[in-house]
């Protein structure tokens, strides 16, 4: 009897180990299962991470791309139609292409595409933006004289005429919005070629005795305001033309021959005698912010002088150009000149004037808002 029941507890025991034995087993198989699934999760996680960080890679490298097409427009105002490749410091690379569309008033809208690599050449990303490239001068002066609030009796005036200002064969000399009484001894306008012959005082277009068509004055045409419609910014807004002028200085001392783009000069310019300001193929915008214009004798300025005085400003500007001294181009001012018995001299030259629109230190560059694209 006692050997029955030591045999079924016997019997008992090994059927409890072998369940434990089991039930081990099988939580190893649920452990290694769970173990083998959570790290299949963790490699698919970490190559999802990996292409993502890759596409941010490649899209940093063509967004790279992108910026370094801008710098490429800012500096040359054009990119050429070959595709450009650089490669970064991590290795990432890119390539640059553009398209451009020409538009009216000597403006060129450009397409910039760039495409990044990531740097196992893995992940790939494209993306475009469109820039203006522009002209600073919105507007070429139509007379070689505008002049707002007109020109005072008390002044005078010598102008070689644009030769078309009103049409073909249709000469324009001074532009206002004031009636402009012609009253000094060299008070005249005459063409180009008599001028350089030294007879526009004598054989004239207009002069103190008659006044022809090519004196459009009390104009009603005449633009209310200068500043926007020579450089497309408010008048208001001046701190915008200045920010966008290539030098400012505080008076004329240093302009000579290899002066270029836009001059801003805050106050009074008087230019030593025999000077010259930009040349004939590299005019020059010349902005005088709120100061007087003096030209000693034989000094020459290729391009536009604009004489700016802000609202609110009391001052007494004028123009005065001595013995020979000329601007080749035009003159405009927002005031009334002639105030203080001074002579104000301008030559038309419109291909000095169309330069001022095609040079490429003229021309800026803006990104077109909303233009930006990725793929």
């Amino acid at each position: 009897m006692n050997k029955l029941l030591t045999m079924d507890a016997s019997r008992a025991l090994s059927q409890k180990g072998a369940a434990i034995l089991l039930t081990v087993v099988l939580l190893l198989i649920m452990v290694t299962l769970v173990t083998l699934y959570t790290g299949k999760i963790q490699s698919f996680e970490h190559q999802i991470l990996v292409n993502s960080q890759n596409q941010k890679w490649a899209q940093l490298s063509a967004k790279a791309g992108l910026n370094q097409g801008f710098g490429m427009l800012n500096v040359n105002k054009f990119l050429p139609d070959v595709e450009i490749s650089g490669n970064l410091e991590d290795n990432s690379t890119f390539i640059i292409s553009a398209t451009s569309d020409d538009l009216a008033g000597s403006r060129k809208l450009v397409t910039i595409k760039a495409s990044g690599k990531s740097a196992d050449g893995l992940a790939k990303a494209t993306v475009t933006e469109q820039s203006l490239v522009y002209p600073i001068l919105l507007n070429q002066p139509p007379a070689p004289l505008m002049v707002k609030h007109g020109f005072s009796s008390a002044g005078e005036f010598e102008v070689a005429s644009n030769p078309d200002g009103l049409g073909v064969a249709a000469p324009l000399s001074l532009w206002s919005d004031a009636i402009v009484t012609l009253s000094g001894t060299r008070h005249h306008s005459c063409v180009l070629s008599e001028f350089n012959d030294g007879n526009c005082s004598t054989n004239i277009y207009s002069d103190h005795s008659i006044k022809q068509s090519d004196i459009v004055d009390g104009s009603a045409s005449f633009p209310a305001d200068l500043v926007s419609y020579l450089f497309n910014i408010p008048a208001a807004e001046w701190i915008q033309l200045q920010q966008q002028s290539d030098v400012v200085l505080a008076d004329c001392d240093t302009l000579d021959i290899n002066s270029w783009g836009v001059i801003w000069v805050d106050g009074d310019c008087d230019v030593s005698a025999s000077t010259q300001i930009g040349t004939h193929s590299e005019p020059v915008i010349l902005i005088i912010f709120d100061g007087n214009v003096v030209f000693q004798n034989d000094v020459a300025l290729y391009g536009l002088l604009f004489s700016f005085r802000p609202a609110g400003s009391i001052k007494v500007l004028d123009i005065n150009m001595q013995t020979d001294s000329a601007v080749f181009g035009a003159v405009v001012a927002n005031y009334q000149l002639g105030t203080n018995n001074v002579l104000t001299r301008v030559v038309f030259q419109a291909d000095v004037l169309q330069k001022l629109q095609d040079s490429k230190r003229l021309q800026r560059v803006a990104r077109v808002p909303g233009s930006w694209h990725d793929f």
